[in-house]
């Protein structure tokens, strides 16, 4: 199969190459007693009425350390060359009007020793109003830049790198390009790629900055949506390997595009320099050229090896056919032919096919693609995953089977435990691991081109060992202990647990109550049916110590009144309690045994006490009170809201009350206060402002505790 490049313009506006600067790019070498040969590439589009060649150019050479201007070096101009536009398919014409040329400034200078060494740049302006990804492009030029390194560096003498390959002006686009854009070192430095922003510099009032500007340098301004790992948009795509240099663009928009790449120089892991090199991109509708292109059998959809039958579904990759003849490589069948773009073919049988592809054929333009099929019929291998072994007595026999082909070669894989790594007959008799673990075997048959394998774990345990612990050897009688088995086997392990109190469990941790109090023995026994078995017992060397608990027990009284009669008292009826503890609501509490209480609130509340002996061992009771509601309304007849801390606020005090509102007007009956909140009050203000000082009246509606709405009002003074 023939892969060119293939460019064909349909429609070429003329304004399009009325492009100035292309690109350019600058590099140097070191040639000893501080003399660095400078070279600078410029790029500019030939048809352009603008930007011509610098006659001298302009080289800023900057101290690296801040930036200042050393001095600036003319460069005379050396004349320029176009470059040839080359095209390898001869179905195709070149389009008319392409041209760039290129000019190489070289000068020789000496830089003494810097600290921090060098920056070099040539600034110039400018690109041409039409490029699609910068902004008012007219008047953003470029600025070619490197950097030399300092003594600091402990460098004295570095060249820096350089690209080998100047990339295509033109881009056919939605056709990907795969560019080489590596660079050479000729100090063999590490180097690394990657896309950056190219610089701006000029206008074009000022298009050769005259001394150049200095570092840090401007960055062009990218249009709306672009940027530099975009140039070409959200929807075009651009990559670069950092490694090898090698580029993938691929197009979605019509235009110029500007795109920036650098090339960072590492030398024992540490950057020395970077150098920018700045190009443009035109990117054309093109007419698809006639390109042949079977898809090789191992990149077929779905693919996973040559023996998936007798049958092909051929995939075409080729590209501005319009007819196809299909030749299938048996000459022995007149019907291994189709004119399909994507046939399906079964061959008479096994064995290696030249299939080939002519698209168009026996047109002036036509093209070629032979591939090479092997089709072979499948088959299948496996073995029996065998039982799990103890490691004292491991004996392993392996018996490959399968629907391979007679004459099949085999592969066994045992791994670096066995006695036989691997082998390579069919069955394998009396392999033994040396350690216990589980270790994957694979068996693979092979024919012709057809591999398949299969794996199964063998499974090599040791000797079972039981022990346990308890998390603590004492506790009261009413705490459960949690029981941690410790036992080894590497296969199941079934569990016999004897508390010492006469119960039994058969979980592997399990969590026990002792109802009594006194001394206890746990014992633990496992069976082991598999790999190496065994029947093992363990009894815990010390008992554990159960402690009796204290019993909490206490009178209230009474356990139900109204609001206005709420004292309660509470006695304490524990016995073998050494402390003690009341929680009467959510936020009082009470070490003492015998207490009182005022309940404010109406309703069911559940007081406990908790109490303990000299184990720490602890009981609680709980008991249950009822306070009958009593709807409760009190108003004050003034306040004083002056600052003094003392009655600022007019609140009612109301309890046992819902759907609550509580309202003040004025004198002229407008509302300057009111809540639904019975906590609320009135600080005497009205919409952030001191209200004056006199009478006003309150209203207050609500539903009692017999669920009978009532409506209260009064008067209340205001005075500061």
């Amino acid at each position: 199969m023939r892969l060119f490049l293939l460019i064909l313009l349909i429609l070429l506006p003329v304004e399009l190459f009325a492009s100035h600067i292309v690109g350019g790019e600058i590099y140097y070498d070191c040639l000893g007693n501080n003399n660095y040969k400078i070279t600078i590439k410029v790029y500019r589009d030939c048809n352009s009425t603008g930007a011509a060649y610098d006659s001298p150019l302009l080289l800023g050479v900057f101290n690296k350390s801040n930036n200042s201007l050393v001095r600036v070096e003319q460069i005379n101009y050396p004349g320029s060359v176009i470059l040839p536009v080359i095209f390898s398919n001869p179905c195709v014409t070149p389009p008319s009007g392409i041209c760039v040329e290129e000019a190489i400034y070289s000068k020789t200078i000496n830089l003494p020793p810097l600290p921090d060494g060098y920056i070099l740049a040539y600034e110039r302006c400018c690109r041409g109003t039409d490029v699609i990804n910068l902004y008012d492009s007219g008047e953003q030029g470029l600025s070619l830049t490197t950097e030399i390194p300092g003594t600091n560096s402990g460098i004295t003498c570095n060249s820096s790198p350089r690209f080998t390959n100047y990339p295509p002006l033109l881009l056919c686009n939605n056709e990907p390009l795969y560019f080489d854009h590596s660079a050479t070192d000729p100090d063999g430095d590490s180097l690394v790629y990657e896309l950056g922003s190219p610089y701006h510099a000029g206008t074009s009032v000022d298009p050769m900055p005259n001394p150049p500007v200095n570092p840090p340098f401007n960055i062009v301004t990218w249009e709306s949506g672009f940027n530099a790992n975009q140039p070409f948009g959200a929807s075009g795509q651009i990559t670069i390997n950092p490694q090898t240099g090698q580029m993938i663009v691929d197009p979605d928009l019509i235009g110029k595009f500007v795109v920036g790449v650098v090339v960072k120089e590492y030398r024992n892991g540490v950057l020395i320099g970077k150098t920018l090199r700045d190009f443009l991109f035109i990117v054309f509708n093109c007419q698809v050229s006639v390109v042949a292109n079977i898809v090789p059998q191992d990149q077929l959809t779905n693919y996973v090896d040559a023996c998936e039958g007798l049958t092909i579904q051929f995939e075409n990759n080729s590209y501005g056919g319009q007819n196809y003849q299909w030749d299938f490589g048996v000459p022995s069948d007149p019907t291994a032919s189709s004119t399909m773009k994507t046939p399906t073919y079964t061959f008479p049988g096994e064995g290696d096919y030249y299939v080939t592809l002519v698209v168009n054929p026996g047109w002036p333009c036509s093209d070629t693609s032979v591939q090479l099929f092997s089709v072979y019929q499948s088959f299948d291998v496996f073995f029996d995953p065998p039982d799990t072994q103890c490691i004292t007595t491991n004996n392993y026999n392996f018996f490959g089977q399968g629907n391979y082909n007679p004459g099949s070669s085999f592969q066994w894989e045992f791994g670096n435990h066995a006695s036989q790594n691997t082998s390579i007959t069919e069955d394998v008799l009396n392999i033994v691991y040396d350690t216990i673990g589980e270790f994957p075997v694979t068996f693979t048959a092979q024919w012709k081109d057809c591999i398949n394998s299969h794996t199964e774990i063998v499974k090599v345990v040791g000797i079972p060992t039981i022990n346990f612990i308890s998390e603590s050897d004492t506790s009261c009688s009413n705490i459960p202990i949690q029981f941690i088995d410790s036992s080894t086997a590497n296969v199941d392990i079934n569990y016999d647990w004897d508390f010492g109190d006469g119960t039994h469990s058969s979980i592997q941790n399990p969590l026990h109550f002792y109802s009594n109090p006194g001394e206890y023995y746990p014992t633990l026994h496992i069976s082991v049916v598999k790999g190496c078995s065994a029947d093992l017992t363990y009894t815990a060397p010390n008992p554990i110590v159960i402690h009796p608990i204290p019993t909490a027990a206490f009178n209230v009284s009474p356990t139900q009144t109204s609001i206005f009669d709420n004292e309660i008292y509470f006695s304490d009826q524990s016995i073998g309690s050494l402390e003690h503890f009341y929680q009467l609501t959510e936020t009082v509490d009470t070490a003492d045994r015998f207490v009182s209480y005022f309940y404010n609130e109406s309703g069911y509340h559940t007081p406990y006490q908790v109490v303990t002996n000299e184990f720490n061992c602890t009981d609680t009771a709980y008991r249950t009170i009822y306070i009958e509601p009593q709807t409760t309304l009190y108003v004050p007849t003034a306040f004083t809201p002056d600052g003094n801390k003392f009655n600022e606020e007019f609140k009612p005090i109301v309890f046992d009350v819902t759907d609550y509102t509580f309202t003040i007007y004025n004198r002229w009956g407008e509302v300057v206060f009111e809540t639904h909140d019975i906590q609320a009050g009135w600080d005497g203000t009205c919409k952030g402002k001191d209200s004056p000082d006199g009478v006003y009246v309150w209203r207050i509606h609500f539903m009692n505790h017999k669920e009978l709405y009532e409506l209260h009002h009064g008067t209340v003074a205001l005075l500061r």
